[in-house]
């Protein structure tokens, strides 16, 4: 069945990363809430921080457009689906404007999802220590694709003095100035880096994060923002008329380890292990035991920065130790991973761990990969057969000594994991460093699968 959508929509862009793309886009989202709006977020690529802050923000979950990982068709009918709901759909991009996962194709690009979803795009330009010089990057940014629909902007880290000078540099260029975020000593102590991007919104108090985006976001005008959003052009594609099958027992229990240290999760994922199951939440800082479960999931994340506390609550790291020994199954990913090693080395120190996995993680200061990822299983495990190709992506900056003997389970064709190769199953606990979309590989199925053809 072919769909069109005409939903409004802004890509809010910059034309490099650490240009205040994140705070732009909250800026935006949330003058058009406190104008009346309903508000769907969306985030170029693979990223678990960013759309964190989105979700603080509308306390709805914000969804990734990654090309890479789901194609043209599968960010279009994304882009339909989570946005069915709203007025407008407000889109931030990934790093620079044309940033590419090759950097010579488009392939990955923010401008490769503006045209895909005929959007136009609302440029972020950092106003520090700059004036005529923006025209040129507006030119050129402009020029250098004129299928890229830029038709706005907003200047972020700039003084009352600057803001008459720069908007008649905009709007001498052709672009409407919508508005511009003020130097701010509140926005640059929310808004604190680490060695993954900004400190995860979780991790942070909401109603600070709420009040201190209210605050900039009445520098910015709805209305020319909204009128450049249905500037959109109408999107056809093909419906998909399958009905998901929702023929799961829901009998199997599921605990998803979250708290300060376990957050890089899509929400695809917990809506999935909602959907086959019952779902218990837990928090391996506070809770003394997982329960009665039949499958945990470890998420990625920061385990390395809450180590020592992680470390405090034995009882926690005890029974989930006995949960694995005892063949109950486990899917983690990267933080998950590390979490299940015997300890970990931060930051000159050590802090003991789960042990299931007998190895040492050492974190460094230089990332081991960053970016997208293929790997081949080659034995049989709980998330799929041998020869099943997964794509998925690594942000880590960790290394894991074995000390044990581990037959892996999966080879990377573009990747690090353990030295090329990744996925260690202890009993029916399986761990790697690769983190996968549920629209890409449906990992939970593939387990509940696994688990009934072997009597569980």
């Amino acid at each position: 069945m072919k769909v069109v959508s005409e939903k409004p929509r802004l890509i809010i862009a910059s034309y490099k990363g650490k240009a205040g793309k994140t705070t732009a886009t909250l800026a935006i989202a949330m003058a058009l809430i406190k104008a009346g709006y309903k508000v769907s977020m969306f985030k170029v690529g693979p990223d678990f921080i960013d759309p964190s802050y989105h979700t603080a923000l509308t306390g709805e979950p914000s969804r990734n457009l990654d090309y890479i990982l789901m194609g043209s068709e599968g960010i279009i009918r994304r882009l339909y689906r989570y946005s069915r709901d709203s007025n407008i759909a407000v889109i931030e991009g990934v790093s620079g404007l044309y940033d590419s996962v090759d950097g010579i194709t488009e392939d990955g690009s923010t401008a490769q999802v503006a045209k895909l979803l005929r959007a136009p795009v609302i440029l972020v330009i950092n106003g520090e220590r700059i004036n005529r010089t923006v025209r040129a990057l507006i030119r050129g940014l402009r020029d250098f694709d004129p299928e890229v629909k830029i038709m706005g902007a907003v200047l972020t880290n700039i003084n009352q003095r600057q803001v008459d000078k720069l908007a008649r540099a905009v709007e001498d260029e052709g672009l409407e100035f919508v508005g511009f975020i003020p130097r701010n000593d509140d926005i640059e102590e929310l808004m604190q880096y680490r060695h993954l991007g900004l400190v995860h919104a979780q991790e942070m108090d909401r109603a600070r994060i709420i009040s201190v985006i209210n605050e900039v976001s009445k520098y910015i005008d709805v209305n020319k923002l909204v009128s450049i959003a249905k500037e959109s052009e109408p999107i056809a594609f093909e419906q998909d008329n399958v009905d998901s099958d929702n023929t799961y027992s829901r009998s199997i229990k599921i605990g998803v380890v979250l708290g300060r240290a376990f957050t890089f999760y899509y929400p695809e994922t917990i809506e999935k292990a909602q959907e086959i199951g019952y779902v218990k939440f837990l928090d391996p800082e506070i809770d003394q035991e997982i329960g009665n479960l039949d499958l945990v999931i470890i998420g990625g994340g920061f385990p390395e920065i809450y180590g020592q506390y992680l470390e405090k609550n034995r009882a926690f790291r005890s029974d989930l130790r006995r949960f694995i020994d005892r063949g109950g199954y486990v899917y983690a990913e990267c933080g998950g991973l590390m979490y299940l090693t015997s300890s970990i080395v931060y930051n000159n120190e050590e802090y003991e761990m789960v042990g299931a996995i007998d190895a040492v993680t050492i974190m460094h200061r230089k990332p081991v990969w960053y970016g997208y990822a293929t790997a081949k299983i080659i034995r049989n495990t709980p998330i799929g057969d041998s020869g099943t190709i997964l794509k998925g992506h690594e942000f880590h900056y960790s290394s894991i000594i074995l000390r044990g003997r581990y037959e892996m389970a999966i080879r990377y064709e573009r990747g690090a994991g353990i030295n090329g190769l990744d996925g260690i199953l202890v009993n029916n606990a399986y761990a790697h460093y690769l983190h996968i979309h549920p629209e890409t590989y449906d990992v939970l199925s593939h387990i509940l699968s696994y688990m009934h053809r072997n009597g569980n």
